[in-house]
């Protein structure tokens, strides 16, 4: 039981320091949010996860912190990338 403890603490620990949220809990499962983000983890009691999009599809299952940090690295730094983007384009008009 330590071990599954331990793990569902490493996984919350994970979400939490990538600004995710309990937002509410349904039955073996809290889900997971970030503020403005539209990836949702549904974390279970038994330390597995499910992933979904703004649209309700899976993007990944999982039972492992690896397995967790493979999407939530992904989704960072695929909205990390596109924000820097952004910024140069808009620097690039300004000078223009």
């Amino acid at each position: 039981m330590a071990v599954h403890s331990s793990g569902l603490e490493t996984l919350v620990e994970a979400l939490r320091q990538q600004d995710f949220k309990a937002t509410d809990e349904l039955g073996l499962s809290v889900i997971y949010q970030r503020p403005d983000d539209a990836l949702r983890v549904h974390l279970g009691f038994d330390g597995s996860f499910t992933a979904l999009d703004g649209h309700d599809e899976v993007i990944v299952e999982g039972t492992s912190t690896e397995d967790l940090y493979a999407i939530l690295v992904s989704k960072t730094v695929v909205a990390a990338t596109a924000g820097r983007r952004s910024r140069r384009g808009a620097r690039e008009k300004m000078r223009a």
